[in-house]
């Protein structure tokens, strides 16, 4: 049988076993098995790292079964699409001064690090799909992760939303059009500036093939 890492484990239902039984696995760092014997005799396995296994499962009365595992990576079970967030930004500001404009828009254009976005998507047997985003600094360093859902607007502007694992926003993008996502800093200056009705900055993107 084929497992993959970091995954939720996989359960082997055991037939004609005489009383309860007890699995073992020939390498543990491998792939781990626990042993079931309430209702159903049961091996859950899981896998830790990729290669192979053998697992003997031996009931009450010294019967044993031998099957063989192999553990793959669990990355494969993804769909992987990867972005780049570089290029010339442009910033829209509107309801203040044009001096004042200046200002923010120098500011707000470099508030948004460039990134690199590894959106990860994994289907699964009757239930919806699951997109998860990485965003990396220039140096390759994690700067947030969570799950990504994408909805659209009244507008029909696609939304980009990163949420941690307890359903708290950690990021937000729009994309009004092709090419560019938009972040939407209006709320943050508006605290410097009362009459500021938006502050759009506009990052160029690209798919890395």
């Amino acid at each position: 049988m084929v497992v993959y890492t970091n995954n939720i484990g996989t359960s082997v239902n055991v037939q004609g076993a005489k009383g309860k039984i007890h699995a073992t696995s020939s390498d543990e760092n491998i792939v781990l098995v626990t042993s079931s014997n309430e209702g159903k005799a049961t091996v859950l396995v899981e896998a830790l790292n990729i290669g192979n296994a053998q697992i003997t499962v031996t009931d009450a009365g010294g019967n044993s079964a031998i099957f063989t595992v192999e553990a793959k990576d669990g990355e494969e079970l993804w769909e992987k699409r990867i972005y780049t967030l570089r290029g010339k930004r442009q910033c829209l500001i509107k309801g203040v001064t044009p001096s004042d404009s200046a200002q923010i828009a120098a500011e707000a254009i470099g508030k948004v690090p460039e990134a690199k976005w590894v959106i990860k998507k994994r289907s699964y047997p009757f239930a919806e799909s699951l997109q998860r985003m990485y965003v990396y600094d220039e140096e390759n360093q994690l700067l947030v992760q969570g799950i990504l859902e994408i909805e659209k607007s009244a507008s029909n502007q696609p939304s980009y939303s990163i949420y941690s694992d307890k359903h708290e926003l950690l990021m937000n993008y729009t994309m009004p059009i092709s090419g560019y996502f938009v972040k939407d800093l209006t709320d943050e200056y508006r605290n410097i500036y009362p009459e500021v009705t938006e502050v759009l900055v506009y990052l160029p993107f690209a798919p890395i093939l």
